[in-house]
């Protein structure tokens, strides 16, 4: 155990001395054919010390690399022909040495070191190839040609979310993208691969990655959220990663079974969940999704105003752990209304989240709601808003999110807020948005998800019936 560590230690040193002989070898072909012309003859003489330097390098380097193949990480095939395209290197390179310094009497000696120099060339391109292949995975050398700056992954585009699969349609292509150059086919970092259901379920040589329903103990996704930081954040910094949607849809396969067989449709849905497959669905590429908490700290609410809401019937908690912006949620009270309504104020500047679904809130609570600045979210639904009441959410300049589900909401209404910059997800099902209005709606609102519900989800084992008697 004890050799095998050393020997594993020496081969991390093959990035070190790969490029020592590249380096070396190009500069002493340079120095050879500089050397044949007349006022670059003072040179001849570095060309040979340069040469042997090369071949010796490049000798160590082979020696490094073999040992550092012996960790198993790599293609299988892609590593061979770079392992002996790399001894060749070394031969080439010492018999190049061997034929510039001794001096031969048959007919080609002359030029035979120069054809050494051409092949050695080629060589090392090849060789240097088949080094940044495993390293950096297939076609790392072309991936940027004819693709602009700005665009290094095409978005699949799925015309109907919920009939594609879940696992190839959504998450293989997340894991195309940002994993298989580490765990994919051309490497294997940790003897793990991540290009097949197979390889997925066995895992790596630290035992499996994923566990099904389970994403807080599936490394697959627990080392997608440490700390960018974290040695074992993954992928690596510097890499791509993953954006915060793609990372939740990630959790949303493996809580509900990591199934690499069923359809989107076939597994449940939450509001948080919805928006991100319809966005799924868009033929343009949307911006990162926006923080859902304000990044400027702020300080805690008064204890007596939280008090206060609490015995008009509100549920308040902070919107994450050690955070100062707040929750309201007056769950299904009737009685709410403007007096209530007033009780937000003395915490404006902590709210982000306010939960009216169910309630009897009408248009003239709005004025109140319309005044909280640093609202994001807001649930409207099933209460007796208006076109009206919306009226009062123009100066709402941090609305992200708006669910009018069940009301009375026109797309007159909602046109009153196209100039909100934040607004990007709106939930509109059994509103009474005509055709007419849902076109007018979409052109308005480009970049925002109109999520128009209607959803017919299976009814999976462990849900909650209401059985009636048929009498």
């Amino acid at each position: 155990m004890i050799l095998l560590s050393i020997s594993g230690f020496l081969g991390r040193f093959h990035p070190l001395l790969v490029h020592l002989p590249i380096g070396i070898l190009l500069l002493g072909v340079i120095l050879h054919w500089l050397g044949r012309k007349p006022q670059f003859s003072a040179i001849r003489p570095a060309v040979s010390v340069t040469l042997l330097l090369g071949a010796a390098s490049a000798v160590l380097s082979c020696i490094s690399g073999w040992l550092l193949a012996g960790e198993g990480e790599y293609d299988a095939t892609v590593l061979d022909r770079h392992r002996w395209m790399g001894i060749g290197v070394a031969v080439i390179a010492i018999l190049y040495y061997i034929l510039y310094t001794e001096k031969f009497s048959f007919r080609f000696h002359r030029a035979l070191p120069y054809v050494l120099s051409v092949v050695l060339l080629l060589l090392i391109t090849f060789t240097g190839h088949l080094g940044g292949t495993l390293t950096h995975g297939e076609g790392y050398l072309t991936q940027d040609i004819g693709e602009p700056d700005d665009i290094k992954e095409v978005k699949k585009i799925i015309p109907d979310v919920q009939e594609a699969m879940a696992y190839h349609d959504i998450i293989q292509p997340v894991l195309q993208n940002k994993c298989y150059s580490c765990h994919g086919p051309s490497k294997q970092k940790g003897k793990l691969r991540l290009d097949g259901e197979e390889m997925i379920t066995k895992g790596g040589k630290d035992g499996k990655v994923l566990m099904a329903g389970k994403s807080a103990e599936s490394e697959l996704y627990k080392r997608l959220t440490l700390d960018l930081l974290e040695k074992k954040h993954m992928p690596p910094k510097g890499k791509s990663q993953p954006s915060e949607a793609e990372i939740t849809l990630i959790r949303w396969w493996i809580n509900n079974g990591a199934s690499f067989s069923k359809t989107v449709k076939a597994l449940p849905q939450d509001d948080k969940i919805k928006p991100l497959l319809i966005a799924l669905q868009s033929d343009h590429l949307h911006p990162p999704a926006k923080p859902e908490v304000p990044e400027a700290p702020v300080a805690k609410a008064s204890d007596e105003a939280v008090n206060k809401l609490k015995e008009a019937g509100a549920t308040i908690v902070p919107v994450a752990t050690g955070s100062n912006y707040l929750s309201v949620n007056f769950l299904a009270s009737k009685s709410i209304g403007d007096k209530e309504l007033k009780l937000l104020e003395p915490i404006a500047s902590q709210l982000v989240w306010l939960k009216m679904g169910n309630t009897a809130v009408s248009d003239s609570a709005m004025t109140a709601i319309g005044k909280l600045p640093v609202l994001i979210k807001l649930s409207l639904d099933n209460t007796r808003i208006t076109d009206k009441g919306l009226s009062a959410l123009q100066s709402s300049a941090k609305l992200q999110y708006l669910n009018v589900v069940g009301t009375r909401v026109t797309a007159d209404g909602l046109l009153l807020l196209k100039q909100l910059p934040e607004l990007q997800t709106i939930y509109l099902y059994k509103t009474d948005i005509t055709a007419a209005g849902w076109s007018s709606l979409k052109q308005a609102f480009p970049k925002a998800i109109l999520d128009t519900g209607g959803y017919a989800l299976p009814l999976l084992e462990g849900d909650t019936t209401l059985v009636t008697q048929v009498r």
